[in-house]
């Protein structure tokens, strides 16, 4: 009971802040539930027909017609548990406060007597087979519920989250061989409201695994993971497996990055599994689905192109230079945004003609993740450098600083593949007027990078901030472009000023 007030608590602390904007920390000052509503039936293990029930929660005397969905599936080994659990109810009620329809479902328990992986893949068989009558229950009554069909999420606990990753993921031909089709029926089942889509527009992954990784391909649903990495039950990566899940949050996490899909990895270190039943961790795992959620709304996309193919044609000039940028010896590459495209007179300013611009405006770390082995594959490099200034852009698709961190710790795994031994530095992200309003994000960006760079062997970090804000704190103009962001010839001078002693001891020191 204390552990239950204590959520209860925290929940009440996060939707106090009333009157905030929709889909962030704080919105309704209360919300409205119905309770045990059935969604479908279907054949359980025992042979019985069962009746599924969900409950629901909407924010209370909300205006707008059509709202965002998410639906939890609780854990518990597939054999135990229900919908009215501890995390659902603190992830339910707290979507529902910052204006989601929500809902939480019971599915078909039970494991065979045998407990084998047959037994526990046919149980994430059934839990998937009712939880994707769960996402047409909605899409057949969206109207009534007051639902944006074109905006479906599905999270879970352990069991539940392995759940969502089937149903999101898994295609017919892909069903696990273990499985007898003949006795459990089609991937989509027969558990109600046949004749509506069961596709979901986001997977949040907490603390489950998926059978095989190879069931997300490119363009495929937004995934973000969050795991403990001293999880003994469930793995937060690929070092063991539990009834054949083998593949952990840390490993689709790479994975969505490898293909392009839009993705996400909270780790915490140390916790293990369910995050030590901890209030504060489960708390600051729901605000780390709140952030990444509110970045996956459609209100947010814009209109300009975010995916990562995007810079296909980019990529291919970019391919065209290696015949021009060859040295004897190894080079110096500078990798990066607008910055370090714009950076015409680099070699100039940091008196260096063997540097490499590899600069491709717009780009942010994901970007940079994707194409890193092309950007490498035809290059000996003696060292790297990179600046990326796009994950906190003052945007309603913002990275939280946490995320541009483990984008960047993939990035260097990545460069490290190739090369093992170089130094590879962050050059911290610049302040500018356009962005301002985000700083204190960028800035805790930068320091999360600097810390990480400052713990780990041949990662380094520049910070010339300082150069560019005035007495008055804020960036002094005279350094920037009309944009208010790039800088211009004489910012560069000063960029360069700041950071060649730096990048020639760098460069000297011995891996």
């Amino acid at each position: 009971m204390k552990h239950i007030l204590a959520l209860l608590l925290l929940l009440l602390v996060a939707v106090s802040g009333y009157g905030q904007k929709r889909f962030t920390a704080a919105f309704i000052a209360g919300v409205d539930s119905a309770i045990n509503v059935p969604y479908g039936r279907a054949t359980n293990l025992k042979g019985e027909e069962e009746v599924l029930l969900l409950d629901m929660f909407m924010p209370k005397a909300d205006t707008m017609k059509k709202r965002p969905l998410v639906i939890f599936i609780h854990g518990g080994g597939f054999k135990n548990n229900t919908k009215t659990g501890r995390f659902s109810s603190m992830v339910c009620q707290g979507f529902a406060a910052q204006g989601y329809v929500t809902a939480s479902i019971d599915y078909r328990l039970g494991v065979g007597n045998e407990g084998t992986n047959k037994d526990y893949h046919e149980a994430l068989y059934r839990a998937q087979q009712d939880g994707k009558a769960a996402i047409r229950f909605f899409r057949k009554y969206a109207d009534l519920y007051g639902i944006d069909t074109s905006q479906v999420f599905i999270t879970g606990s352990s069991a539940g989250s392995k759940t969502c990753l089937a149903i999101a993921y898994m295609d017919e031909h892909e069903v696990p061989p273990l499985i007898d089709r003949t006795k459990w029926g089609s991937l989509e089942g027969a558990s109600g409201n046949e004749g509506y889509s069961s596709r979901v527009n986001g997977v949040i992954n907490c603390w489950g695994a998926m059978i095989d990784q190879q069931w997300i391909k490119a363009g495929d649903a937004p995934l973000f993971n969050i795991s403990g990495t001293a999880d003994k039950t469930v793995p937060y990566d690929s070092s063991f497996d539990y009834h054949g899940f083998k593949y952990g949050g840390y490993i689709l996490f790479e994975k969505c990055l490898a293909l392009g899909v839009s993705t996400g990895w909270r780790p915490f270190y140390g916790a293990g599994h369910t995050l030590d039943y901890s209030v504060e961790k489960l708390d600051s795992a729901f605000r780390s689905m709140s952030q990444w959620l509110y970045t996956q709304l459609k209100y947010n996309a814009g209109t300009a192109r975010t995916d990562v193919f995007r810079w296909s044609a980019e990529m291919k000039r970019l391919d065209s230079l290696n015949e021009v940028d060859q040295f004897p010896d190894k080079a110096i590459m500078f990798l990066g945004s607008s910055y370090i495209r714009l950076w015409t007179d680099i070699k100039t300013d940091l008196k260096n003609d063997k540097i490499i611009n590899r600069g491709f405006g717009g780009s942010n770390l994901r970007d940079v993740a994707y194409y890193i082995d092309q950007i490498l594959e035809k290059q000996k490099l003696r060292a790297l450098f990179m600046y990326l200034g796009n994950d906190i852009v003052a945007g309603e698709r913002d990275k939280s600083p946490d995320q541009v961190l483990e984008h960047f710790i993939y990035v260097v795994k990545k460069v490290r593949a190739k090369y093992p031994d170089i130094p590879i530095t962050w050059l911290a992200i610049s302040p500018n007027e356009r962005r301002w309003t985000a700083w204190s994000q960028i800035q805790e960006a930068n320091a999360l990078i600097g810390a990480y760079c400052k713990a780990n062997r041949n990662l380094h970090y520049i910070n010339a901030s300082s150069h560019f804000l005035g007495k008055n704190g804020k960036p002094i103009a005279s350094y920037y472009l009309n944009d208010q962001l790039h800088y211009n010839v004489a910012g560069y001078k000063v960029w360069g000023n700041a950071i060649r002693s730096d990048v020639k001891k760098i460069i000297k020191q011995k891996p």
